[in-house]
This record gives C-alpha cells, structure tokens and sequence, in this order.
C-alpha cells in the first residue's frame, strides 16, 4: 500500500516537472538560444547584443523606458503612501469607498487608462478643448500618467499591509516619553514601511518597465523597449533582435524578483499575539488635509473609469450624446464582438480551472512532499520562477519554440491551448506561493496519521487539505480568471485570428481609430472582473466562516 502510494505521489511530481520544463524552461531557454544566432540559426556570439545594444534605436528606446519608469514610479509610491496613510492612519469618514476605488485599475487593462487619457486630453478632448490646453497626451507624459494609473493600486496594497502591521504599544511608549509626532513618524511609521517601499519600488519599477499596453496606446512617436520589440518581432519581423530586447526586458525583473525575495528572508514581523492595533487619535486638521488630498485621487481615478462608460454608451461622447449599444456591437474581421469576448471568457476560465489545479499540486509538492525533496526543490524554483519573467518576454519564448515544425507540440500554436498555457505560465507564481502559505499552517500530521491507519494519501487532501485550504485555492482562482481576462503582453504575439482575444481587439481597435469601440471592450471586461470578484469574495468570507465554526465545534 504505501509502495503504490510512493509510486503514485512520483508520477504525479514528474507529470508537473515535466510541464513546467516543457512550457517554461524549454521555451526560455530556445529564447536565449535564438538571441545569440542569426538568421540561419548559426551561433554569432554576443554580435547581436552588440549590435542592438550600441545603436542609436537601443539608447534612446532604453533611456526612455528607464526614465518613464523612474519617474512612474517615484510618483505613484509618494501617492500611494499618502493615499495608503490616510485610509489606515486617520480618521477619515468614507475609508471603505476610498479603498476600493483605489482598487480599480486592478480590474481593467493598462490600455484602458491610455483611452481615457485621449477622450481626456487628446487632439479632441474634453479637457484639451475646454482649456484650450496646448498639451499632446501622445508621447512621454501619456505613458507616465497611464503606468502611474496602473502602478498604483498594487503598491498602495504594499503600504496599507506594511502600516497595518504595527503595534500601538510603540505609538503609546513613544507618548508617554514625550517623543514627537515627527519622531514617531520617522522612528516607528517610516520603518515599519521599510521593506514595502522597497518592494513597492523595485516591482513597480518593474511592471512599468515591461508593460506594453499603456505605450502602445499613448506613446505616440516615443519609443521604449516594450513597444520596440513588438515593432521588432511583428513590424520588422527582426526576430534574432525581438530575441534580444526579450532578454533584455527580463534584467529588471530578475533583479526585483532578488531583491524580494531577499526581503521576505529579512522581513521579520512585529506584531505577535499580544500586539495592539494601531488607535489614531483625533485630529480635525490631519483628517481634512488626508480627506481632501484621497478625494482628489481617488476623483482622478473615478474619472478615468466614468469616461471610459461613458464614451462606451453614447454616440459620440461628448459631442452627441444619443445613447447606443452600437459600440458594444462591433465586428473586427468578420468576428463579431461577442465571440472574441467570448474567447476571452472562455480562456479566462479554463486557465483559472487548470491554473489552480497545477498550481495547488506544485504547491503540495514544494511544501508537504517528504521523499524526492529534490524534485520538489526544483518544482518550487520553477513555479516562482515566472514572477522573473515579462509577459512579454514569455509570449516571445512560446512563439520561438512552438512555431517549429519539427516541436511535436506545434499543433498548439495558434490555438486556444497555447493562450491558456501561456496564460497559466505567465500567472503561476501568485497561485503558487498563496496555496503554498496556507499549506505551511496545516499540520503534517494529517498525513502522518493517514499513512498509520493505511488511508490512502488522496483522500487525506480531498477530505483534509483542500477544504482547509479553500480559501487560498479560490484566491488563486479568481487572480488566474481576473488576470487572463486583462492580459494582453503575454499573447500578442500567440493569438490567430479565431482566437482573437478581447485585450487584443481592444489595441486592434484603437489603431483603426474606433476608440469608442475600445471602451466598450474596456467596459465589459471591467464589469465582468467586478462582478467576478464579488461573488468569490463573498464565497471566499462563507468558507472562512464555516472553518471558524467547525475549529470552535471541534475544539469544543
């Protein structure tokens, strides 16, 4: 019985190590491969790095990302902060609604700020021709206001956990030794923030560095690396050099994938079962100035999402404003709107389906597994190994090396299948380390236990460990259908015609010129991720509490 168990638990552990080297080594590897051959396939060295990284193009395509980058996120951490500080450290009313406008852009596209940003600010925009504003939003400013838009709320997430996380003991002891509120802002509060502005700066860095959706939409003329290699591998069909800015995108996030996790070793809580949460006092002038400061953000963001409805429901906002579905109604190539939405449903679901599956077994396996520790090592590197990896960089890899004829995978491409595994690939690393937390709280006696009374060890995780860690695995399945559903780097270079995504016609859209159609596109995938997202969180509460009560019943 336990041999077959053993021989059960193997298979299973070379099953997932098999796909993650099939669709995430292999592919990579073939990237960094046809970076250093020319066009024949003949090994060149390092001449195509030189080549690309010495002319003109490179420098200022890589000047512009770093400098758009920097200044994004500079900006979006300072209002992030502040944002973040007023909602936990004051006593604003409306905190709720704060917060979760705040959130927003989470549910969207990056090219959906981009398309607000030209009904806004464009050569006919609302506010370019109310004020007569001599401003082009195309260009360098459009990226930076679009990737603040889209940076923010991940890193105020980053420093609203970072300012929960203190003990009001140390505020109390600082009052009682007359300490000042300055000094206790940069003694306790500030520190307490450490490690989150740090991983706020790095991934935020990051997400600006690589993402391709905003410049593509407002870059206009101003080149970066994220848009200079979709010129490379489409516009140009340069695929030794989209090879090299494939690899050179991956550099900053390899080193914000370093410097976070060398953080989460350094990273020691302080707060333990004793500690007090944090208790702000009153003070009126504090409260007035945080109150006005996040209605002024979080009105930005609200006008952002309301010209987006908006230009999605009347003829032509603002100009006429009869109201029509015809925007909703659209057909690009012959392929009605519905359909490609319905791809991108479909794609949404069946990676969030496959996705949480792989990534519960990984997880299983990195975390409970006590034979083969190996394997499993290995299997843990390679699941959170994707958070290293750009999008776009991944859509790259996947064209590389399942448009060979002589790959016995290349009847995928072109496909579904190939969306939904880029997709699971792209997303693992989320999946994977939230199931994985919550199996580390799960005693291993369970299987211990199992094993004694000769249980087979699969009813011990459909019976034990799956409800128990329920809530993880309905997170991760809700970030795999969210994120699917707004992706757009990791399969513009993989989708046909018929497998035309909703994130992809959205772009389409918008270089015919129907931006309207755009925002209705923008619209439902917005809706359909809220809505989403409630239902689970809803589902998500009921879980925890049914887990409460049976704990209390047991113990009991």
């Amino acid at each position: 019985m336990q041999a077959n168990s053993n021989i059960q638990k193997k298979i299973i552990k070379i099953i997932i190590l098999v796909f993650l080297t099939i669709f995430l080594l292999l592919p990579i590897s073939v990237l960094f491969m046809r970076a250093f051959q020319n066009f024949n396939g003949e090994f060149v060295g390092m001449d195509n790095f030189r080549s690309y990284l010495f002319s003109k193009g490179f420098k200022i395509s890589l000047r512009n990302s770093i400098l758009v980058s920097t200044i994004a996120t500079v900006i979006s951490i300072v209002l992030a902060f502040v944002y973040a500080y007023g909602v936990n450290r004051s006593n604003i009313k409306f905190k709720g609604i704060f917060h979760w406008t705040a959130l927003l852009p989470l549910f969207a596209p990056t090219m959906t700020h981009g398309i607000a940003l030209i009904y806004l600010f464009g050569n006919k925009g609302i506010l370019t021709n109310a004020f007569s504003l001599d401003f082009s939003i195309y260009g360098m400013w459009g990226i930076i206001i679009s990737e603040i838009i889209y940076i923010f709320p991940t890193v105020y997430l980053m420093f609203s956990l970072g300012l929960k996380n203190v003990d009001n003991r140390l505020y109390e002891a600082a009052n009682i030794m007359g300490t000042s509120k300055y000094r206790q802002f940069m003694t306790i509060t500030l520190p307490s923030v450490k490690f989150s502005l740090i991983t706020a700066f790095f991934s935020a860095f990051t997400m600006a560095f690589t993402d391709f959706g905003a410049p593509k939409i407002v870059g206009g003329n101003y080149p970066v690396l994220a848009t200079e290699v979709y010129k490379k591998m489409l516009g140009q069909q340069d695929l030794e050099m989209g090879a090299v800015v494939g690899v050179v995108l991956i550099l900053p996030a390899v080193l914000a994938f370093i410097v976070d996790f060398y953080l989460s070793k350094k990273n020691v809580s302080v707060v333990d079962s004793k500690s007090v949460p944090v208790k702000e006092i009153k003070n009126l002038n504090r409260d007035v100035i945080f109150t006005i400061v996040n209605a002024i953000i979080a009105a930005i963001i609200i006008i952002i999402f309301g010209t987006i409805l908006l230009s999605s429901i009347f003829t032509s906002w603002p100009y006429d404003l009869t109201l029509t579905t015809k925007w909703f109604n659209f057909t690009f190539m012959g392929i009605s709107g519905i359909k490609i939405f319905g791809n991108s449903i479909f794609v949404a679901i069946m990676t969030a389906i496959l996705g949480t599956i792989i990534a519960f077994i990984a997880a299983y396996i990195a975390e409970r597994s006590t034979r083969d520790r190996m394997i499993s090592k290995i299997i843990y590197f390679l699941s959170i190994l994707p958070n290293a990896i750009p999008g776009l960089t991944i859509g790259i890899s996947f064209m590389f090396f399942f448009n060979k004829g002589a790959n016995p995978l290349n009847f995928i491409y072109g496909t579904f299948t190939i969306l939904i595994v880029a997709n699971i690939i792209h997303f693992l690393s989320n999946p994977f380390l939230t199931i994985s937390n919550e199996l580390k709280k799960i005693d291993k006696e369970y299987e211990n236990i199992s094993e004694t009374l000769g249980m087979p060890w699969y009813v011990v995780i459909k019976k034990v460990i799956i409800p128990i860690s329920m809530p993880a695995i309905l997170e991760s399945f809700a970030y795999y259908f969210v994120n699917s559903m707004m992706t757009v780097s990791a399969v513009v270079f993989l989708y046909f015609p018929y497998t035309r995504l909703a994130t992809i016609s959205m772009i389409n859209q918008v270089d015919i010129g129907e931006i309207a159609g755009a925002s209705a596109v923008a619209v439902m995938i917005v809706f359909t991720n809220i809505i989403f997202r409630l239902i689970f969180d809803k589902l998500s509460v009921f879980l925890k509490n049914r887990k409460v009560k049976s704990e209390l019943n047991t113990s009991i």
